[in-house]
């Protein structure tokens, strides 16, 4: 069976679409996504572009913002925008917080793989942050996320907790690091990497190809 590696982080709209979308194409496919949520530990910014190196200014934030609310309405798929000032706000927060931005919903996330509902809380996280526009990082946002999703959320939170989840979840951000992935979304299929919403396409082309290579 075919791995696609997928590095996402929850607070990224570009994540939310391309999940949802890239789910959708590869589904009935003989292929295994291993998801890789990862964190932005706090000497390397809040922001996704403060954790490549890059910058985000103001003309382009608008343009994004925009153009993923065009991807959502054109796929059918629902996503509610935070209001001017509420990312600021929890950003605030978050350089407060001895753990960086994402990492608590990142360690619940590698704290869930094995119990079957791993799926299932991916994607509830991801509808708490895009859907009801909470934020995934505080504690009481998680377990909702959890028990929605049919897990113990205590268990859950404890486990996130513990050191074996933090070193998984160091080793997912040293693995995107490794692999050069130049944001969120990215897939990596044998070592060739597609980012973004609008690589789903292609990636799914590059998947299909493999596949019918290997399996005659």
């Amino acid at each position: 069976m075919l791995t696609v590696i997928n590095y996402t982080i929850y607070h990224s709209p570009n994540s939310y679409l391309g999940v949802l979308l890239a789910d959708r194409e590869l589904a009935g496919l003989p292929v295994r996504v291993e998801r890789k949520p990862i964190f932005i530990p706090p000497e390397r910014g809040v922001k996704v572009a403060d954790l490549i190196g890059s910058q985000e200014p103001p003309r382009k934030g608008a343009y994004h913002r925009e153009d993923c609310a065009r991807w959502a309405q054109h796929y059918g798929i629902e996503m509610h925008f935070l209001a001017p000032g509420v990312f600021e706000e929890r950003a605030t927060r978050w350089r407060q917080s001895p753990f960086g931005r994402e990492e608590l919903p990142a360690r619940a996330y590698y704290a869930a793989v094995g119990t079957g509902r791993e799926r299932d809380f991916d994607r509830a996280l991801f509808w708490a942050a895009w859907v009801d526009g909470r934020d995934v990082n505080e504690e009481s946002v998680i377990a909702d996320a959890a028990r929605s999703a049919g897990l113990d959320a205590g268990t859950l939170l404890k486990q996130a907790l513990g050191e074996d989840v933090g070193r998984t979840a160091r080793a997912a951000l040293t693995a995107f690091d490794h692999d050069a992935a130049p944001g969120v979304p990215t897939w990596v299929v044998a070592g060739k990497r597609f980012w973004g919403k609008d690589r789903v396409e292609w990636m799914v082309r590059e998947v299909k190809r493999l596949l019918a290579t290997t399996l005659g």
